[in-house]
């Protein structure tokens, strides 16, 4: 099993391959853009924030989510939904400067709950705690009073299902959430199996971009993913 699955696999329906894909060509469909809140101490210390209220943006995450809600500026956003955490509404704030939307909080796209795990040192975690490794190495698993990965995907996609189709919300919609969040989102719709999530990388404060056709039943298709500005990957290569 590759991490697209068996071999055998076939591409979707008239979708084939060679073909670039332009914005123009998907005009008239739902285009969910989903960003990832800027830096916060606890990314920095590498401490699990799940959900615990209280953690806003450090001066380089809002400087962050400043400098992508300046570059999307030209997107011609209709609707901004947000995790009702801190550090979301914060960088969604940014997104929506200059265009005096109404930000929405959805429940269903908040951080992972982490439970007794929250406020803890991963670090410390993975050296020391068998459940925990446990927990992060099988998405189906979880302990007591922590959340799967399995679980927070059903809630990601039951929010990204619910807002592809939402009425009155126009082309373009954003949601402002987590990393965990954009890539189960993502791996659902691109066919990734769920174990394989922890080889995509998600920067913070990055936009990614899935735009659905009418047609429901068809597949979305991912135009952008992990897009930051300035490349903070291409940066942090270059500070090696």
């Amino acid at each position: 099993m590759g991490l697209f699955g068996s071999a055998r696999q076939r591409t979707p329906q008239g979708l084939p391959f060679g073909r670039e894909l332009r914005h123009e060509d998907h005009r008239g469909h739902r285009k969910l853009v989903l960003v990832r809140h800027g830096q916060t101490d606890f990314n920095v210390k590498h401490l699990l924030p799940g959900q615990l209220p209280g953690i806003p943006l450090n001066a380089e995450g809002l400087q962050e989510a400043q400098a992508t809600g300046q570059a999307i500026a030209t997107l011609p956003l209709t609707a901004i939904i947000a995790s009702p955490l801190e550090r979301t509404m914060q960088t969604a704030e940014c997104v929506n400067a200059g265009r005096g939307l109404t930000i929405q909080q959805d429940r269903d796209l908040l951080d992972t709950n982490y439970g007794p795990f929250s406020g803890q040192c991963y670090d410390d975690l993975d050296q020391q705690n068998a459940q925990w490794r446990r927990f992060t190495t099988d998405a189906t698993y979880a302990p007591q009073g922590v959340e799967s990965f399995a679980a927070v995907q059903r809630r990601a996609v039951r929010a990204a299902e619910r807002w592809r189709v939402a009425p009155d919300v126009g082309e373009w919609v954003a949601l402002v959430t987590h990393a965990d969040v954009v890539k189960l989102i993502i791996g659902h719709y691109l066919g990734i199996p769920i174990g394989n999530t922890p080889l995509i990388n998600m920067d913070n404060a990055a936009v990614s971009l899935l735009t659905f056709h009418p047609e429901i039943q068809r597949a979305p298709t991912l135009l952008c993913f992990n897009w930051t500005s300035p490349a903070l990957w291409l940066h942090a290569a270059q500070r090696q």
